[in-house]
């Protein structure tokens, strides 16, 4: 009868919403096809009008690159060609060899090596170190020898003499620095840098505040100032002096990731000669790690190729994109490889695209309008319409659900209510009938002895226990549905709840079949509880373990201490629950067999009000089952 009643309410809906539904697909129809050609019109105008103003921006932009000075700030490095193609920065210009290169060293300095780093005969090779220096008029000599000596030294950690040789040759005077290279320079002061360092010098943040700037000025070859300019931020961060070198840290890191990116670049021409040669003045991708753009420009006696990251590339478009772009229309800006640099990633239609000039050929500007423009433009009263239409169909469906849902729930009220009764009905009968009977035989006179009419009277006092529970049970659950419950909440021992359930349920458990056992651990803590209610607790499931145990009936009580919480388990060896028994136990009525006929007795509420008293006292309960092995309920109150 529900089933038809649902497939009745599904007719109803479909019919409501064709009614509304159709009615408005017409109307939205008939307004689409008269704006239909207004806005067709109105967006020829505007595709004129903003094509004119893309022009006038993207193609005077590029024209007036160079003429703002602060557009030079992008350029993160360079490469420098003589004038021959010959590449002169950053790598080594073969026509200036000297500038880092020194004479070859005589035989001599050899052996004193060995004396050195063979040997490890440090005072002999300062020995025959200052000997050769003495003999020798070259200047590479004497700063090998010089060095050596240095080195000597610190081997011996005789570092206050090596900090003062060291420093006369990190700093010569001026008839001997012109006789050194840049780059033996730089690596003298690296060296007084880490001698300071070792010594704990005061005056190591001095030398650094001058090393790092002068090393950046210093005309070296690119992968020793790297080297160096690394090792000396190493220095300053292993003596703690970042934060006092800040500034010269930052200017050091701008200039290797500088000489870094322009080495890449000359790795990727060597490997890629093709890509080497491009128009002067137009920048085109260069596909290293880190995507770069380049362009040429003419310099005396060479020319100079210019490098652009990526990301400085979107804040260079940005102001056009930003003068072009408005509620109407965006646009997006794509390299001479086709990609992406900068623009509006919204969704569009593309109405045109230009092909930019000058410093960007190859590059393009693809133009859009915004998606939906025109609609909200052009179709303001239709949408009123729908989201009336919507807002109807919404309250349609609405009303419908929840009265559906309504008389689903009142069926299924109807239905506890049927299965109540009967259930109520069939507990009260039997103890009503088996207590009728046994009390005409007894009036008639009928019994045998005197055994059997004592036999009758506590059979008749059976069934009235068995009547007295189910009241009290009925009674329990009126007063847990009104909240009329009240639990007198006092400092209670878990031993003397056990024991009391314990007492109340002990006639069923000396029957022979019944293997009943009690664990109660020591000590326990006092629990907050009403005594009563969870004597009632526990009845509840001790009388369930019974009633569900096979035959042979194992039920075990265990009273114990987990984890701060005071713990109650009940366990059999009965029929078990299914998973889907055990989320349903504890809901009122509820019972896994709810036919008449069942041979177990009950109403179905003696779960629901053990979870109602457990919860009242801020408890959790448990339960574990296994079909055919048997089911543990966990009952955990705080101590």
């Amino acid at each position: 009868m529900i089933k038809n009643k649902n497939t009745q309410m599904k007719w109803i809906i479909l019919l409501l919403a064709i009614a509304v539904i159709l009615p408005t697909v017409c109307l939205l129809w008939f307004m689409t096809q008269a704006v239909k050609n207004e806005r067709l019109a109105i967006r020829q105008k505007l595709v004129d009008s903003y094509l004119a103003r893309a022009e006038d921006i993207f193609y005077k932009f590029p024209e007036t690159f160079w003429s703002q000075e602060k557009n030079h700030g992008i350029i993160c490095s360079h490469v420098l060609y003589d004038a021959n193609e010959n590449i002169t920065y950053p790598v080594v210009p073969e026509n200036f060899p000297d500038l880092f290169k020194t004479n070859e060293l005589p035989d001599s300095i050899h052996k004193i090596w060995k004396l050195e780093f063979t040997d490890n005969n440090y005072p002999q090779a300062i020995k025959e170190y200052e000997t050769l220096s003495n003999a020798s008029s070259q200047g590479d000599i004497k700063h090998e020898c010089h060095l050596g000596i240095v080195r000597c030294l610190t081997k011996q950690n005789k570092l206050p003499e090596a900090v003062k040789i060291c420093h006369e040759l990190a700093y010569p005077d001026e008839y001997i620095e012109g006789k050194y290279t840049p780059q033996l320079i730089c690596q003298d002061r690296l060296m007084l840098a880490s001698l300071y360092s070792r010594t704990n010098d005061k005056d190591l943040l001095k030398e650094l505040q001058k090393q790092i700037p002068e090393t950046i000025k210093l005309f070296i070859i690119s992968e020793k100032k790297i080297f160096i300019l690394n090792q000396l931020i190493d220095i300053a961060k292993a003596n703690d002096l970042t934060e006092s070198l800040k500034t010269e840290i930052k200017n050091a890191k701008k200039i290797i990731d500088k000489s870094l990116v322009s080495l890449e670049v000359v790795d990727y021409f060597e490997q890629n000669p093709d890509q080497k040669s491009h128009a002067l003045n137009s920048f085109y991708k260069i596909r290293v790690s880190e995507p770069l753009y380049g362009f040429y420009l003419k310099i005396n006696n060479g020319k100079m190729l210019n490098l652009v990251k990526k990301y400085d590339m979107i804040p260079f478009w940005q102001k056009s994109i930003v003068d072009f772009s408005d509620e109407l229309v965006f646009c997006r800006i794509f390299d001479n490889d086709g990609q992406l640099i900068a623009g509006d990633a919204s969704e569009g239609e593309l109405f045109k695209t230009l092909n930019l000039k000058n410093h960007f050929q190859g590059w393009k500007a693809e133009l859009y309008l915004r998606s939906g423009i025109f609609n909200q433009a052009a179709d303001k009263k239709r949408f009123i319409y729908i989201w009336v239409a919507s807002i109807v169909i919404v309250l349609m469906f609405a009303s419908t659900l929840l009265a559906s849902s309504a008389v689903l729930k009142q069926a299924k009220l109807n239905r506890l209510k049927n299965d109540f009764i009967a259930t109520v009905t069939h507990e009260l009968k039997t103890p009503l009938a088996s207590t009728r009977l046994l009390v005409d035989t007894l009036l008639e006179g009928k019994c045998a002895d005197k055994q059997q009419e004592t036999e009758y009277l506590q059979l008749i006092s059976k069934e009235n226990a068995r009547l007295g529970r189910l009241i009290d049970n009925f009674l329990t659950f009126s007063r847990m549905e009104r909240n009329k419950q009240v639990f007198a909440m006092t400092p209670t021992s878990p031993v003397e709840i056990a024991n009391a359930a314990t007492e109340a349920i002990q006639t069923k458990f000396e029957k022979e079949n019944v293997h009943f056992t009690m664990d109660i651990a020591k000590p326990l803590p006092m629990i907050n509880a009403d005594k009563d209610a969870m004597t009632t607790v526990l009845v509840n499931l001790l009388d369930n373990a019974y009633k569900y145990s096979n035959e042979n009936k194992e039920i075990e009580l265990r009273v114990f201490v987990d984890d701060s919480n005071v713990c109650f388990a009940v366990k059999d060896n009965g029929i078990g629950l299914t998973r889907r028994q055990m989320k349903k136990v504890f809901d009122k009525f509820y019972q896994a067999d709810n036919s008449l006929s069942r041979k177990v007795e009950g109403t179905g509420l003696g779960l629901s009000i053990v979870k109602f008293i457990v919860d009242a006292h801020k408890g959790k309960i448990e339960v574990e089952s296994k079909i055919g092995k048997g089911s543990e309920f966990k009952i955990k109150l705080n101590s």
